[in-house]
């Protein structure tokens, strides 16, 4: 029988199953048994002796904590709900584990931190008392008063370091008087003595020894200094001590986005200050000396006189500490270690790696409270690694321990269980349920018909991606055309590519022409007055070694919501996706750049992308380090924000309110109460047709002929027809016309531009608008991925999508909404739409695409129906990562088994309020920042996992503490992929 089975005194109770469903239907034909029992004794000890006596360990396992029949009631029904509860823990792993101790250093301990761990743990206490003792005949002061007693004073460091030493073995001890031992110690600063002890590599004498050794090099500093923990990773945690005042040092980094500082106290101050401006998470640690650092290198003699004269030796676990990354051997210099150990820096995440080599999959932190669980997660990220601390300042000591064995035991096949229940005579419950077997049915099910394919919407969105390595790994041939002139093309021919003609080139970089206007018909025009609209002869330019074709834009994408999108560059680069088309043998991909941002450190950043994957590109600079960073364009699911104001059809105007897609409009809205329509359109609409769009129902339709871009006719016109403003205006009005690149004119883009960019900047202008109308304009996915001969209609549907954005920026409530393929509805016909169908589109129902479009998503969003594997190539095949997907059957989608048809900001709510013990009395204001709202590193841990348990995916925990708020989380949230993280 194990020692200490659990530190709380609680029963374990294990469930196991080999089909995880199985577990539920387990625990409810227990609870059904509980109900059945006559006599009033408590079972808990019998169930759990029945469970282990008749039931062998399978694959899925459940272990309840129970003290009494309860505990074990609440347990057992939060198994048949499928809910978390604090007294039960589930594991799948199989195989048996590998255990890694992990030690930290100073800067989260306190006065009295073991206080209770001493009281109620025998084997905390025994191994406290030996430690203490050994501090004491080594003639330093015993570290149990500080660790222990209630006392307010001035600690010597002797006494708080050999406190934390003391304490973490102690732990350490208790863990395995559980059944839980290790395999792999880690070691963290001042946490190495203690892992190199635990792990018997060295003495107990010397553990004592170089703790003292330690605090007699601190105690001979002079000066006040500080350590800070920051949010972010070595190069940016670097930048930030290069641009602070004073002395600092990087001290430790412990993973990808953790790092520790020290220094002078004014300069760890400032830095801190200077890092929560732009957001950074930061924590002064309390340590009062500048750790791992150059103050703390005394001469080596004196260093070796600190030391005892020992070695390490061979032990039973491997010691890996921070201050080489690497396992500690035998035959490692013990004087010399212990030095570098003291004094360089803190390589904890090159530790953690070295400990993954060595087939570490549980890690458990002995510590008072959590201080590595952050970085671990971080430097692991692998859902099935079990991570858990030991203790947590505003937990009992004894609860927190137990539940984390738990955690261990659960995630361990071969756990000795039977040894966790007290030794007697005891018998299997008579009557007790047999364990529940899993049920196949083997007849074949009747296969439906497939039904029509279902309306999805997504939304543009913008990726941060690595960068590649070094351009100087790789050289490649590239012609520049284009604007040859210009500052980027300057700038490119000394950024290291080899330029060549483009009859020699494997790539072809084409510069943009310089048209930087903002207004969007002064754009149509520069693009009319030129030669192929503006594109170059890219048969002429395409030789035969070409493979790719990249098209370099300035301020053509809107990759933040504070870009400012040039019309004529945005409309060149859908023109070039649609081009692209054409050249099979060629992948086309565009890059767009900042256009104040054009310098010799982007034109190196431009090349490593030219020679890299072609894609939908951006580079941005970086506010922190003014380094640019790249980003890629993904299409994602969108998701509804809010539903049609109430009013929003009293008064609607349609623009194109001949064609197919304004009478669907119109149609839509009388039959949902709309009091009055305004069908505007060159040709008008006959009054039999009017007549039938009324029916019975109260409205007022009219459909007087207007050219929308005559300013003065449609001035006129409103004044006669525009009543007291447009609640909802919405723009159809638009022609297409194909035309292979070879033919494509200037001309081209502003007749199909005429109606619909100019039309709705004239109806912006002219037509009265009431406060709260909204304007939905009718573009097209064209603009977003081009199309087979569509380059002029491509960049006229990117134009109005920038109008759209520039109208939102002057206050007009302005929705692009980029159509996908519609029935009948006249833009194209033919050959063109079995060509569009070949992509993948399908033809919309609809009604489902109007009432779509009526709803907001927080951005202009993509509305289409499709099949997802055509078009998933299609689209691929353009650089563009499609993160949607086709809508699943029931029980197929991880996000929407979860969902329950609630909104993923529902979700993301609920999960925080549970994460945050919230009852919900008091409303969670959406604009407050988690860490105002209580969440710390832990609980952002807690709330990372149960994010992906309910919608597959979760924000990187470094974001959550950088101050976002309630809406910014269930924006990135809403922004990831169902993959995960």
């Amino acid at each position: 029988m194990l020692a200490q089975p659990l530190p709380d005194g609680r029963i374990p109770v294990l469930l196991s199953a080999y089909d995880e469903k199985l577990i539920g239907q387990d625990a409810q034909a227990i609870l059904q048994f509980l109900d059945r029992l006559a006599d009033q004794h408590d079972p808990t000890a019998d169930v759990a002796f029945t469970l282990l006596r008749l039931r062998r360990v399978r694959r899925h396992r459940a272990v309840v904590r129970a003290a009494d029949r309860t505990e074990l009631v609440a347990g057992l029904s939060a198994l048949v709900r499928g809910e978390d509860h604090p007294l039960v823990t589930r594991s799948s792993k199989s195989g048996a584990p590998t255990i890694a101790f992990v030690f930290p250093g100073q800067g989260n301990q306190w006065q009295a931190m073991g206080v209770a761990a001493y009281q109620r743990l025998a084997g905390y206490r025994a191994e406290a008392d030996r430690c203490a003792e050994a501090f004491v005949v080594a003639g330093l002061p015993s570290p149990l008063p500080y660790l222990c007693g209630d006392g307010d004073r001035d600690w010597a460091r002797t006494e708080i370091q050999g406190a934390q030493f003391v304490h973490a073995v102690s732990l350490a001890q208790q863990w395995r008087l559980c059944g839980v031992r290790p395999d792999i110690t880690v070691g963290h600063s001042l946490g190495e003595i203690a892992a190199a002890y635990v792990a018997e590599r060295i003495s107990l004498c010397d553990a004592v020894a170089l703790v003292g050794a330690r605090v007699a090099v601190v105690d001979r500093l002079t000066g006040r200094y500080a350590m800070a923990a920051l949010g972010v990773g070595i190069d940016d945690a670097r930048i930030l001590v290069d641009e602070a005042p004073g002395w600092l040092e990087v001290s430790a980094v412990n993973g990808p986005s953790s790092t520790v500082v020290s220094g002078d106290r004014d300069a760890v101050v400032a830095l801190t200050e200077s890092a929560q401006r732009r957001g950074v998470f930061t924590h002064l640690l309390t340590v009062d000396y500048p750790g791992h650092t150059s103050a703390l290198r005394p001469p080596a003699a004196q260093w070796a006189e600190l030391l005892p004269e020992s070695t390490f030796r061979d032990g039973p676990d491997a010691f890996i500490g921070s201050a080489t990354g690497a396992e500690v051997t035998a035959d490692t210099d013990f004087s010399r270690y212990w030095y570098e150990s003291l004094c360089s820096t803190v390589r904890f995440d090159e530790a953690v790696i070295a400990a993954q080599k060595c087939g570490a999959d549980t890690f458990v932190e002995m510590s008072a409270h959590p201080a590595l669980l952050y970085p671990l997660v971080e430097s692991v990220d692998d859902e099935s690694v079990v991570i858990v601390g030991s203790g947590r300042r505003d937990q009992s000591i004894v609860d927190t321990l137990a539940a984390n064995v738990a955690a261990v035991a659960a995630a361990d096949p071969g756990y000795h269980w039977a040894e966790t229940l007290s030794r007697g005579a005891r018998l299997p419950l008579r009557g007790f349920p047999n364990a529940p077997m899993r049920a196949v049915h083997l007849w074949l099910a009747p296969q439906l018909p497939t039904t029509a394919t279902s309306l999805t919407v997504a939304v543009e969105d913008w990726q941060q991606v690595a960068s590649r390595s070094s351009i100087t790994e790789t050289r490649c041939s590239v012609a520049i055309v284009g604007d040859t002139d210009g500052a980027l093309a300057r700038l490119l021919k000394h950024a290291g590519c080899d330029e060549v003609s483009p009859e020699d080139a494997e790539i072809v970089a084409v510069i943009a022409p310089p048209i930087d206007t903002l207004d969007v018909t002064a754009a149509v025009d520069a693009l009319a007055g030129r030669v192929g609209a503006g594109l170059p002869d890219y048969a002429a330019i395409i030789g035969p070694r070409c493979r790719t074709v990249w098209l370099l834009t300035t301020d053509g994408e809107r990759v933040g919501p504070d870009d400012t999108v040039t019309p004529a560059h945005a409309a060149l680069a859908a023109m070039h996706r649609s081009v692209g088309f054409e050249f099979p043998d060629q992948t086309f991909g565009s890059l767009d750049i900042r256009s104040g941002e054009v310098d010799e450190r982007n034109a190196t950043a431009i090349v490593d992308v030219l020679l890299g994957e072609p894609g939908v590109m951006a580079l941005r600079t970086n506010a922190i380090d003014a380094t640019p960073r790249r980003y890629v364009r993904t299409l994602r699911d969108a998701r509804v924000v809010d539903s049609p104001a109430r009013g929003a059809l009293d008064n609607v105007v349609i623009t194109g309110g001949s064609g197919a897609i304004g009478l669907r409009y119109a149609q839509y809205c009388i039959e949902r109460g709309a009091r009055r329509i305004v069908l505007l359109s060159r040709n008008g609409v006959d009054a039999e047709t009017l007549k039938k769009l009324a029916g019975q129902h109260p409205v007022e339709v009219s459909a007087p002929q207007c050219d929308i871009t005559d300013r003065a006719a449609l001035a006129d016109l409103a004044a006669d027809y525009a009543g007291d403003g447009a609640t909802l205006l919405i723009h159809t009005a638009g022609i297409a016309t194909v035309r292979m690149h070879a033919d494509l004119t200037g001309a081209d883009v502003a007749a199909v531009s005429g109606a619909k960019v100019a039309g709705l900047t004239a109806m912006a202008d002219v037509w009265p608008l009431r406060p709260e109308c909204r304007i939905l304009a009718c573009s097209s996915v064209f603009g977003v991925w081009g199309g087979h001969g569509h380059a002029a209609y491509a960049a006229s549907n990117r134009m109005l999508d920038v109008l759209a954005a520039q109208l939102r920026s002057r206050g007009v409530d302005c929705t692009a909404i980029r159509w996908g393929l519609w029935q009948d509805a006249g833009v194209v016909e033919g050959a063109e739409i079995a060509r569009t169908e070949r992509s993948g589109l399908s033809a919309m129902r609809p009604d489902a695409a109007v009432a779509a479009s009526l709803s907001r998503y927080g951005d202009d969003p993509l509305i289409f129906e499709a099949d997802f594997d055509r078009l998933r190539v299609f689209v691929e095949s353009q650089g563009i990562a499609a993160s949607f997907g086709a809508p699943s059957a029931a029980g197929n989608d991880r996000r929407h088994n979860h969902f329950d048809g609630r909104p993923l900001a529902d979700v993301v709510r609920t999960e925080l309020a549970a994460t945050l013990h919230l009852d919900g009395s008091v409303p969670m204001d959406p604009t407050a920042s988690l860490i105002d709202l209580g969440l710390d590193s832990l609980l952002a841990l807690d709330l990372r996992k149960r994010l992906r348990r309910a919608v597959g995916h979760a924000a990187p925990v470094a974001q959550m503490l950088a101050g976002i708020s309630v809406n910014e989380l269930v924006d990135i949230v809403g922004s990831l992929e169902c993959t995960g993280d």
